[in-house]
């Protein structure tokens, strides 16, 4: 039977205004954000995976990146898509972006890049556009064209966002197949949705190394893949993000801080479950009184 002081702590969360719960995260999480706290962050082995696969990528080959993002996840997939095109860019490594997901994914993906060229103090004829990357705009992902893509880049891909001939374009000139022995080495998706499940389904057999970079609802699922050796490194959210940013030597302050605030609103998360608890905990402890 349970408890009456157990009863009345149940009737008082019962009671309780859900707009008080909002108020309190809002209140929980507000002091490390507005005081810039700053707590230890460890990078995770899939991020320290990711970093290592992107490395171990011939200079000659390309990286291409699936920026298969909106508005919706952009607190997740911008820093995301900025940490590796960052480190891209620190090794040197050519890259083509393209999406299958968004029709505004293109010109995210193009603005989000031009500001990491920046960061990285690049001048547009250090990293010149066609010739050391490219992005070849918005393209809808059924499985007829999915998989023409997994056997010719060229047949798939015929021109860029702006409606430029790839013929025309440096960089993927001769470009045409996936994996060890074709031109691409590597494939990073970018996303806010299950776009991931194209690439597992149709260029897992060319060999070509995936990465991935989703939100932190998303990366559950995708261990076994992790697991199996089809992943070679994923990034999980904001936290993927700012580990990223720490593997490459550009911690990101903007991150650090946000991500101080994103534990304290977990840490607020567990103690509201305790909360909870408390008439289980009271009914528990007075059975053992008697």
């Amino acid at each position: 039977m349970q408890s009456r002081t157990g009863a009345r702590w149940e009737e008082f969360l019962g009671r309780l205004d859900r707009r008080l719960v909002s108020l309190g995260l809002v209140l929980f999480t507000l002091p490390p954000l507005v005081g810039k706290w700053v707590l230890p962050l460890t990078a995770s082995s899939p991020s320290r995976a990711l970093q290592a696969a992107v490395e171990a990528i011939p200079p000659e080959k390309l990286v291409f990146i699936s920026s298969d993002w909106d508005a919706g996840t952009q607190a997740e997939s911008r820093p995301q898509l900025t940490a590796i095109v960052r480190h891209l860019l620190k090794q040197k490594r050519k890259f083509v972006l393209f999406s299958v997901n968004s029709p505004t994914g293109p010109q995210i993906a193009q603005t989000t890049v031009e500001k990491a060229i920046k960061e990285e103090d690049l001048t547009e004829e250090q990293w010149k556009y066609g010739r050391d990357w490219a992005n070849l705009g918005y393209k809808v992902a059924n499985t007829p064209w999915i998989r023409t893509l997994s056997r010719s880049i060229q047949e798939a891909m015929k021109e860029d966002w702006q409606n430029t001939p790839i013929s025309e374009l440096e960089i993927l000139k001769g470009v045409d197949r996936w994996g060890p022995d074709g031109q691409v080495a590597m494939l990073i998706d970018v996303t806010g949705s299950a776009t991931i499940e194209y690439w597992y389904a149709y260029l897992t057999p060319t060999k070509v190394k995936l990465g991935l970079a989703c939100t932190g609802v998303m990366a559950p699922e995708q261990y076994p893949y992790l697991d199996s050796g089809q992943l070679s490194g994923m990034l999980t959210g904001m936290k993927g993000a700012a580990e990223y940013f720490e593997l490459i030597g550009a911690p990101s302050p903007e991150l650090r801080v946000t991500m101080a605030g994103q534990s304290f609103a977990h840490l607020y998360i567990v103690l509201l479950i305790l909360l909870g608890n408390v008439p289980i905990f009271l009914g528990w402890w007075q059975r053992r009184q008697r």
